[in-house]
């Protein structure tokens, strides 16, 4: 006798299948075309030797704390990237003499430009096959990552927030991966050209019917980006080499599941689009 399956659970049984599909098509892309592995671990080596600097660096700066004894953490930026062994708080610039604003700063800008850029190409050629890559698309995208950067230095400095109990941090913590699923495709979007606003909508709207598949898909690569990132001395290398170009090509795929990505390169660049 066959024991039937409820709807939720079969439901379930679909996204756990559709999480497993973005992920398993996203390495079949890499293993056909390996290069797009190479732009993320020239931004790996950059970002580790960020971090080199950054801890010999008269300006103070944040270390990441390895593997924890009880905890898992979920290290998901809502670009594709790795995890920084050592960041600088923006706040501690304030107050810094111009030589050291100017130092702080530009590493800063630096690190973000390195996966904006590996993102750009990586990105394109998993949606056209081409390397080019359009200077607005990339202006538009580091906009985007400067934003999302941002919004996650805002969340872990709010003492508000780092305090919460159960009552009121899983709430928070379900908002903010809704949100993370929703924006889940707008690098791709600004990549071919569409505009910020357009991009987000676009996003919004894509990800609509695939939103615990995405979820999945965005726990996934946080737990490995942490897990990488947990390496001693060079974790920025791993987890961006590895995690971030799955990300961007995953991002392709769903992309593609929704029948657009063919269409992505003559899209409408405006934000009325």
């Amino acid at each position: 006798m066959t024991a039937r399956r409820s709807p939720s659970e079969s439901r379930q049984g679909r996204d756990s299948h559709r999480t497993r599909g973005i992920v398993s098509r996203s390495l079949a892309r890499l293993r056909r075309d390996p290069f797009l592995l190479v732009p993320f671990a020239l931004a790996g080596v950059v970002l580790a030797i960020l971090d080199f600097l950054h801890r010999g660096d008269p300006v103070p700066a944040i270390e990441h704390g390895g593997l924890g004894e009880h905890t898992v953490n979920v290290e998901y930026a809502g670009y594709p990237t790795g995890l920084r062994q050592a960041t600088v708080p923006l706040e501690s610039l304030l107050g810094l003499e111009l030589p050291y604003l100017l130092w702080g700063g530009g590493l800063y800008v630096l690190g973000l430009l390195a996966v904006t850029v590996a993102g750009a190409v990586t990105i394109r050629r998993a949606l056209t096959g081409e390397t080019s890559i359009d200077i607005d698309a990339v202006t538009s995208l580091f906009g985007f990552v400067v934003a999302m950067d941002l919004l996650q230095r805002a969340l872990g400095s709010v003492d508000l927030l780092q305090g919460m109990g159960l009552l009121l941090g899983i709430p928070v913590l379900v908002l903010y991966f809704y949100v993370m699923v929703r924006l889940f495709v707008t690098p791709g979007l600004l990549v071919a050209g569409w505009g910020p606003r357009a991009a987000i909508r676009g996003s919004d709207r894509l990800t609509t019917g695939a939103g615990w598949s995405i979820a999945g898909v965005v726990v996934l690569l946080g737990v490995a980006a942490w897990l990488l990132g947990s390496v001693p001395a060079i974790g920025a290398f791993p987890s961006t080499a590895v995690v971030a170009p799955i990300h961007a090509v995953a991002i392709v795929s769903v992309l593609e599941r929704k029948n657009v990505a063919g269409t992505l390169a003559g899209s409408d660049r405006s934000d009325g689009g």
